[in-house]
This record gives C-alpha cells, structure tokens and sequence, in this order.
C-alpha cells in the first residue's frame, strides 16, 4: 500500500472520508473497511475477501487518517501531467472570479467544494521551448470545472495548504484592497458599488470559516 500520510491523499479522497468519519452508525471495523476501499481504490467486496491479519495491518498504515492535515502552500501544483501556479495576489485575479470564489465558499460544505475554490486561485501553465520550462497559460473561465476536476486528483495537503494560505493573504490585505476589489467588480459587472462591497465584504467573512486555528500559516514567502 503507497499510502503512508496525508501527502499520499488526494483532494478527491479526503473529501470522501471526511464525509465518512462524520456518518453515524459505523462501527470501528466499518471505518476501516471503508477507508481502505476509498485510500486503495477497492470495492468493500474486494476490502472483505482480506484476512484480519491483512487487515490490522494496513489499519495501522493508514491509522494517520484520524490526525489532522497538515497543509503546505505551494507555488505550483502538479497533477494529471499537467501544472497549475497558484496566486496568492488578490489583485491578478479577475472579477469573475472573486465572485466565484464567493459562490463556492458561501455552500453549505466547504470540504465537498475545496477542489472548486482552489480551482478560482490558479492558472493553467504550458511548456514552451522544447519542454524546457513552463509559462502562464490563459485562464478560461469556461474550463473551470475541469481546473477544478484536475485538483481533485492532487495531494490534499497541496491544495488545502494553497486554499488557505490564499485565505490568510486575502483577509489580512482585505481592507487595504477594499476600494480596488470593488472597482475591479464594478468593471464588466452588472452590479451597483452598494452590491460589491456587500460580494467583498461576505467572501471575507467566508473565507475566515474555511481556516482551522492551528492551520493559520505565515502569510510572507510565496505571495
């Protein structure tokens, strides 16, 4: 089994066993079970069918699922044979965006829509020069869901670690920014200046329930 910590957990599988760990009427065998078919990629058929020896074992190689992620902000993020460049600075990211961010935060369930907002606070990148180096490609806004897909697929502790370093950057610039953020949202949107700032305002307060206590990161290095 190649999963060893929470850096070997890919977006989509956290989401899968937050989800489980918060079901009610799992017993302890249960989770396990469940576990190892979301971590391993097996049916609970399959997860049966192995000895209890089997079992113990690997029960104690993924025995990490029930310690908190330990997120790390990356510049870049590699998945699916492609990369992505995170952006840290609120002020590149275009109106559009900002409001889909807010979109994404204000669900009922920030976990089952991490891969989404991350999906806002990237883009895309292409080899040039013979694949010797990468550049910033254009970001579509078309092909969000497919940004957001892509993620679902890296290291949680990449992504999560990106998503709140973002946060951190963005609420502690928040009121600075204020009158740029909303003069950005006033170009090409069908909003009055009172709707703007209530759209910046309400992400800032969104974005300050995505970030656990203990995972508030110093905002200075990659931004």
């Amino acid at each position: 089994m190649k999963t060893k910590s929470w850096k070997d957990v890919n977006v989509a599988q956290w989401q899968d066993l937050t989800k489980l760990y918060t079901e009610e009427g799992n017993t302890n065998l249960d989770l396990i079970v469940k576990s190892l078919c979301i971590l391993m990629n097996k049916t609970e058929h399959e997860v049966d069918s192995f000895s209890m020896s089997q079992i113990n074992d690997y029960a104690k190689q993924i025995a990490f699922t029930h310690e908190e992620v330990m997120p790390v902000a990356q510049r870049y993020i590699d998945v699916n044979g492609k990369r992505y460049r995170c952006i840290y600075d609120v002020r590149r990211m275009p109106a559009a965006r900002y409001i889909e961010t807010k979109v994404f935060t204000g669900m009922s369930s920030v976990n089952e829509q991490l891969h989404k907002i991350a999906a806002c606070m990237v883009v895309p990148q292409k080899r040039v020069f013979g694949f010797l180096w990468y550049v910033d490609d254009v970001y579509d806004a078309a092909k969000h869901s497919e940004y957001a897909d892509d993620l679902l697929s890296a290291s949680i502790t990449d992504v999560l670690g990106s998503v709140i370093f973002f946060c951190n950057v963005y609420i502690n610039s928040m009121w600075n920014l204020k009158t740029y953020l909303v003069m950005t949202m006033l170009q090409g949107q069908k909003m009055t200046p009172t709707q703007a700032e209530e759209v910046v305002s309400n992400l800032c307060s969104d974005l300050v329930g995505i970030i656990s206590p203990s995972w508030y990161q110093d905002t200075r290095g990659l931004s």
